[in-house]
């Protein structure tokens, strides 16, 4: 059996993309009708398409999943991508304002062209596109939402929003905004943590006062207890932090003995009786509030 040449494969694919124009039909029915505005999709070369970044170079803040790409791939090989990319022209390229993940899918399939809605989006107005046409995805990382706080934070005098503003635009209490945002103080090893729920996002505001090498003791805490460390057992980490020079994380296991004051609420009563857990008011406290704040968030 001869040898398969699978470079001449690849070319004559292309080559039959290339004499294969997009049926009329479907690009007239994609022509003005995207969306409630009835946008004009332009099919737009994938070399002239490039990732969003802002001013200062800074890339979109979502991260990308390899399971959502694998996902669009799936359908994208045999009915190409249905819904359009939103882009903005930046010089004489296409920036992504939504559509990272479809942009990525349709590179890897090696597809020519890709459908697109044109937008004219300033510098100033790019980040907000990006954070509204994402954010209604199930669910983000605390980090991805740390990104965008942050970043409408640094702007706000600019889109003439307040702290307040912001945080009620996402339905939030300007208190875990600012929470949020001290996600990014901390090292990558602890940003994973939070994102992988290892660590409570309100840990951040504490532990983003720890030096490096405090940090990687945390990480290292967690790693070797299996423990989920909350704002309280933080708090006390961060007493034995001020008491003495951290080298280990065997210098936070004093954490894990913390007398528990008995809890006074009723309803926390019951439900540590019903579950069997043995948590303090302040345990209690917390978890109420991360699960309430979660609730909103998703709604």
């Amino acid at each position: 059996m001869g040898k398969i040449n699978l470079n001449a494969m690849k070319q004559a694919r292309k080559e039959q993309e290339i004499e294969t124009p997009v049926p009329e039909a479907l690009e007239q029915a994609y022509a003005n009708v995207w969306g409630k505005d009835k946008e004009t999709v332009q099919y737009i070369e994938l070399n002239h398409i490039v990732p969003f970044a802002d001013q200062r170079g800074r890339t979109q803040p979502f991260k990308i999943s390899e399971e959502k790409v694998s996902q669009i791939k799936l359908s994208a090989s045999d009915i190409g991508i249905v819904t359009p990319l939103i882009v903005r022209k930046v010089g004489a390229e296409y920036q992504i304002i939504s559509g990272h993940h479809r942009y990525i899918a349709a590179k890897e399939l090696e597809m020519l062209t890709v459908p697109c809605v044109v937008r004219k989006i300033s510098d100033d107005e790019a980040i907000k596109y990006v954070t509204e046409c994402n954010i209604q995805r199930s669910r983000l990382l605390p980090t991805e939402y740390a990104e965008i706080y942050a970043r409408y934070m640094e702007m706000r005098n600019d889109i003439d929003m307040t702290a307040q503003e912001i945080a009620d635009k996402f339905a939030i209490s300007k208190k875990s905004l600012y929470r949020y945002i001290k996600i990014l103080d901390l090292t990558d090893d602890l940003k994973k943590m939070i994102d992988e729920d290892k660590l409570h996002t309100d840990t951040a505001e504490i532990f983003c006062g720890f030096s490096a090498d405090e940090q990687d003791a945390v990480y290292e805490f967690v790693q070797q207890t299996g423990k989920k460390v909350n704002r309280t057992m933080a708090k006390a980490m961060e007493r034995i932090t001020q008491e003495q020079e951290v080298t280990s994380y065997e210098d936070f296991l004093p954490v894990l003995e913390q007398p528990k004051k008995p809890v006074k609420n009723k309803l926390y009563s019951g439900f540590a009786e019903k579950y069997s857990v043995n948590y303090s008011e302040e345990e209690w406290d917390n978890l109420v509030s991360e699960l309430l704040t979660k609730h909103f968030e998703n709604r």
